[in-house]
């Protein structure tokens, strides 16, 4: 009970310290010419317009456009606490990682979801970090796309591109290629997360891990082009909630939708994302 209790003002003392939601919400729109935060003019396209309505509706807030030259002065207003959300890409969201966050991405019809991929190598052999991959021989979990191409991309995005490393052993799938590796065919492995789940993290948590002789060199997600970021001091609340409106849209109000995700060529969905999706984290 007293446990409980603890964990309960635990949560309590989190939320009182939380900020209280915003009275609105101000979203940066690279146009021609930048100009102060304003409620949509009559001039905003169908879509613009079921977009801001939607947010506003569910957020009880006003909802206002903010012109801003391009994402880079879009992150440094983000930064400078002067809007609340804006569309950014990796080169405008470095500037400004310390203070903002990614929380959507989208996903294209028929496009994979954003799976981490996990890279590990025998923990008894000579590959003790990433860097140690230039050269060596990777097996990786198959030939479908979430099993190849998806882990491919993580790495070239790291600098570990086909040129720098010397060969790729086939394997049938994930556990094939965990063989490989453990045959020393190969010097690591590189499976999508689901795989690495699958084969080596028990069902009961007290049994030892599966892969308990390797390594784990790498967990990560393949870095998003584009991301809706907010400031990371917006309220909990909000930001949840942000989350939560934009997941479903495609189901509940299409013309907001197709408008909101029109940076992505045949979006499908909003997806959540992890803080720092527009970085490729090591």
């Amino acid at each position: 009970m007293r446990k409980i209790l603890l964990a309960v003002s635990a949560i309590v003392l989190v939320a009182a310290a939380d900020k209280p939601p915003a009275t609105s919400l101000r979203i940066a729109a690279v146009t021609p010419t930048a100009g102060p935060c304003a409620p949509l003019d009559a001039t905003a396209a169908p879509g613009e317009k079921a977009y801001y309505d939607h947010l506003a509706k569910r957020l009880d807030v006003k909802v206002l456009k903010c012109p801003v030259a391009d994402q880079a002065a879009a992150a440094a207003a983000l930064a400078a606490g002067s809007l609340d959300m804006a569309l950014l890409d990796p080169v405008s969201f470095a500037p400004v990682a310390a203070t903002t966050r990614a929380i959507l991405t989208i996903r294209p019809e028929g496009g994979l979801n954003r799976i981490p991929v996990v890279v590990a190598a025998p923990a008894a052999g000579p590959v003790k970090r990433l860097e140690d991959l230039r050269g060596k021989t990777l097996a990786f979990g198959g030939s479908m796309p979430a099993a190849r191409a998806l882990p491919s991309r993580v790495l070239a995005e790291r600098g570990f591109g086909v040129d720098v490393l010397k060969a790729e052993v086939a394997a049938a799938d994930a556990a094939d290629a965990l063989d490989k590796l453990r045959s020393g065919e190969a010097d690591a492995i590189v499976l999508h997360a689901a795989a690495w789940q699958r084969l080596c993290m028990p069902d009961d948590p007290k049994a030892k891990p599966l892969c308990s002789d390797l390594k784990v060199l790498l967990k990560a997600r393949p870095q998003a082009a584009q991301a809706i970021v907010v400031r990371k001091d917006i309220a909990n609340e909000t930001r949840y909630r942000l989350i939560g409106i934009h997941m479903p849209m495609h189901l509940e109000n299409r013309a907001a939708f197709t408008w909101a995700s029109s940076w992505t060529p045949k979006a499908a969905e909003f997806e959540p994302t992890e803080a720092l999706a527009l970085v490729a984290t090591r």
